[in-house]
């Protein structure tokens, strides 16, 4: 993969990747009802399963995703039960401290985490995307381990780069609102979009 063809895969990812998505609204939704650090760890759980995806791309393991894709079916429905489940546990909380201090545990943290990775790993279509887009930028009949880690590297720069001004942007909002006494209205603002991504990933598919 030359200079040229990394920097014009990464341009077009990042053109991709401004337009929200599922992934984007449960990371805000997280950032605003349990703060910036969690919605960072549900996007190192993005990043994990769009590595998992890169490499069934690349390698043209397309026929073992398809062979799994009655897995991919539970997974999506696990994901969506998650941010369902999620999101009325945010519309229960009775304020944003009360909501902050009880995602601040070990175990939240690790929630957020595999929270991100089930809603990337419950969309399939991010393989065909991954096989449709590497073609234009490396030749994937000569691409090499530098070259997948390259793509990696180019991945998380990307994915970083756009969730988390997302969240961070979120998180300011939430301190914003905070301060004006409107800590349980964001609560259940954030409550109202985990349940609807969570009902948009059972819903379609």
């Amino acid at each position: 993969m030359t200079s040229t063809s990394a920097a014009a895969l990464f341009t077009t990812m990042l053109i991709l990747a401004v337009a929200p998505g599922p992934s984007d609204f449960a990371v805000v939704a997280r950032a605003i009802a349990a703060g910036f650090k969690q919605a960072a760890l549900m996007v190192v759980g993005i990043v994990i399963a769009d590595f998992l995806f890169i490499v069934l791309a690349i390698y043209s393991l397309s026929e073992i995703a398809e062979s799994m894709s009655g897995l991919f079916t539970v997974v999506k429905y696990l994901c969506g039960a998650y941010l369902i489940w999620s999101g009325v546990t945010a519309l229960r909380s009775r304020s944003a401290e009360t909501s902050a201090t009880e995602t601040s545990t070990k175990g939240d943290g690790f929630s957020s985490l595999i929270g991100g990775f089930l809603i990337t790993l419950g969309d399939p279509k991010a393989i065909v995307f991954y096989m449709g887009l590497f073609p234009a930028y490396v030749d994937v009949t000569k691409i090499s381990l530098a070259d997948t880690i390259t793509i990696m590297l180019i991945a998380t720069v990307v994915i970083c780069s756009v969730k988390l001004t997302y969240a961070y942007l979120a998180g300011r909002a939430k301190r914003l609102f905070e301060s004006s006494g409107f800590g349980k209205t964001m609560n259940v603002i954030a409550g109202v979009v985990l349940i609807a991504t969570g009902g948009w990933l059972v819903g379609n598919g």
